[in-house]
């Protein structure tokens, strides 16, 4: 039986401390076995430029997410993949 999974999307980090507390927190995701990173298989534009992303599949739910980078004007996005 497959769990929910309890992450939330973020649209937008407040800042880039904000989004560096949120990459600290999945890794330590991945290190509690909670999740794991699986390759990029369709990035994410904004605007028409590809920008840097990583995904992560929750291994309990096995939900797929991916984590864009801010950059600016773009705050950065973690939501999961439909």
């Amino acid at each position: 039986m497959r769990m929910s999974c309890p992450w939330e999307e973020v649209d937008g980090f407040v800042s880039l401390v904000e989004f560096r507390s949120f990459e600290r927190w999945m890794t330590g995701q991945v290190s509690a076995g909670m999740a794991r990173q699986v390759p990029v298989a369709a990035p994410y534009r904004h605007e028409q430029r590809v920008l840097v992303e990583v995904w992560y599949v929750h291994l309990m739910s096995r939900e797929v997410w991916r984590l864009v980078w801010p950059e600016p004007p773009f705050n950065g996005i973690f939501q999961k993949i439909p």
